[in-house]
């Protein structure tokens, strides 16, 4: 069986879109915002920067019990100050049409320990200021669905005949 195995889609980049989050904002909130502001329903996240006052994420731990050997962790808060040193991941859509957001990132903590994960849902507070550029994908849906194979939730990416 050949090892190197993939499923893609070639698209086409739409618009980008730089914005600003304000202090108190969500982080996963606030993007999900901008996304139904300028009507982004599949795109890249492909630059997050600025300070938290806490972060929430999960990561891999090893799982013997597990599909493919992994797990995540139960969502942990990291207390800050938080600087983002850097932020990338994906939109698209749950197969019920709901915007979804997948985002990952790393940061270092007052005592300038890195650390990093996948932010969760309703548990990423602006400190100062997040900066973030979006780039807009056209002629592809994201799709967040469950994987059989690996157990989780992933994004799947299928091609797009007509868009405007």
């Amino acid at each position: 069986m050949d090892q190197n195995r993939l499923q893609s889609v070639e698209f086409t980049p739409g618009r980008s879109v730089v914005a600003r989050l304000l202090p108190g904002t969500d982080l996963i909130e606030g993007i999900s915002k901008l996304c139904v502001a300028h009507d982004i329903k599949n795109g890249s996240i492909l630059s997050v920067i600025g300070t938290l006052e806490y972060a929430t994420v999960v990561y891999v731990i090893p799982d013997k019990d597990a599909e493919i050997g992994v797990a995540y962790v139960p969502p942990k808060r990291i207390d800050g100050p938080l600087e983002i040193l850097s932020g990338q991941g994906f939109i698209g859509q749950t197969s019920d049409g709901r915007l979804s957001i997948h985002l990952h990132g790393s940061m270092s903590t007052p005592e300038m320990e890195v650390v990093g994960g996948h932010f969760t849902e309703n548990g990423n507070r602006v400190l100062a200021t997040i900066e973030l550029l979006v780039q807009e994908s056209k002629g592809v849906r994201m799709l967040r669905e469950p994987d059989a194979e690996t157990g989780f939730t992933l994004f799947k990416f299928h091609k797009k005949r007509h868009e405007k």
